[in-house]
C-alpha cells in the first residue's frame, strides 16, 4: 500500500489519502477496516456528502452512486461506496475501484443537480424578460461568435437582432458554471451593463468578484430592473 499516502487510523478504518478528486478538489479519502476473514474498503460516505452539499437530491444521488458502484463491481452501503476483499493482495485494487466510483459518482451527480438547478433558473429568466420585452424581442440559447473566434452560448439574449443586444446568463454556485459564464461575457463584445449575470441562490464572494470584472450581476430578484436600464441605454444608443 506504498503507493498511497501516509495511512492513518481512524475510527472508520485506515484511512489512505488518493489521487483522486471531488469537484471541489478535495482528494478522495479511502478506508480499509478489518471484516471477519477480510477487509472492507469504503469512502465513508464521501461521494454522497460532496453531491448532497450542491442540491439535497436523495434519489438522484443514489441512483448515480449504483450507477458507478456496478462500474466498478462495488456497492453502496447507506450512503458509503464499498468492497469486500478476502486476500490482502486485492487490497491496492480494491482502493483504486472504491476511490475512481467515489470521485465519478460526485462528479456525475453534481453535474445533474447544477443543470437542473440552471434550467429552472433560466425558465424564469425568460418568464421575466418576456414579460418586460415581448416574446418576439427575447431569444433563449443563443451562440454568438466571441472575440477569440469561438462560439459562446447565453442563456437569453434581448434583441438579439440589434448592435448591442443585452446578454443573459443563469449562474449558479458552482465552478463549472461561474467560470463557462466568465468565458462567455469576457469573450464577447459589449459594455458589462448590458451583460447580466443573474444567480437565484448566493455565490461565493470570490465568484461575486470574478464575474463583476466582464457583467452586472444580481439576484433573480433584480434582473427586470436591470434589464430595463439596460434596454433604455440600448434604445439610446441606437
Amino acid at each position: 500500500m506504498a503507493q498511497f499516502s501516509a495511512c492513518e487510523e481512524t475510527v472508520e478504518g485506515s484511512r489512505l489519502a488518493t489521487q483522486c478528486l471531488y469537484p471541489s478538489f478535495e482528494p478522495v479519502y479511502v478506508y480499509v477496516a478489518k471484516f471477519g476473514f477480510g477487509y472492507k474498503i469504503h469512502d465513508g460516505g464521501g461521494a454522497f456528502r460532496s453531491a448532497w452539499l450542491h442540491g439535497r437530491e436523495e434519489n438522484l444521488i443514489n441512483r448515480i452512486i449504483d450507477q458507478e458502484c456496478r462500474r466498478f463491481h462495488a456497492k453502496r452501503a447507506g450512503t458509503a461506496i464499498s468492497i469486500d476483499v478476502e486476500d490482502a493482495d486485492w487490497l491496492p485494487t480494491a482502493v483504486l475501484s472504491v476511490a475512481n466510483a467515489s470521485s465519478l459518482s460526485a462528479h456525475a451527480a453534481i453535474s445533474r443537480i447544477v443543470a437542473s438547478a440552471e434550467k429552472h433558473l433560466v425558465d424564469q429568466i425568460e418568464r421575466t424578460l418576456i414579460s418586460l420585452f415581448g416574446a418576439s424581442h427575447v431569444a433563449r440559447e443563443v451562440e454568438l461568435r466571441g472575440k477569440s473566434g469561438g462560439k459562446r452560448r447565453f442563456d437569453a439574449v434581448v434583441n438579439p437582432n440589434q448592435e448591442n443586444p443585452i446578454l443573459v446568463n443563469g449562474v449558479t454556485a458552482h465552478h463549472a458554471s461561474v467560470s463557462s459564464k466568465y468565458v462567455a461575457f469576457s469573450d464577447t463584445e459589449g459594455d458589462p451593463s448590458s451583460k447580466l449575470a443573474v444567480h437565484e441562490k448566493p455565490l461565493d464572494a470570490e465568484d461575486v468578484t470574478l464575474l463583476q470584472q466582464v457583467a452586472t450581476i444580481m439576484p433573480l430578484p433584480r434582473l427586470g430592473a436591470a434589464a430595463q436600464r439596460a434596454g433604455s441605454r440600448q434604445a439610446l444608443a441606437s
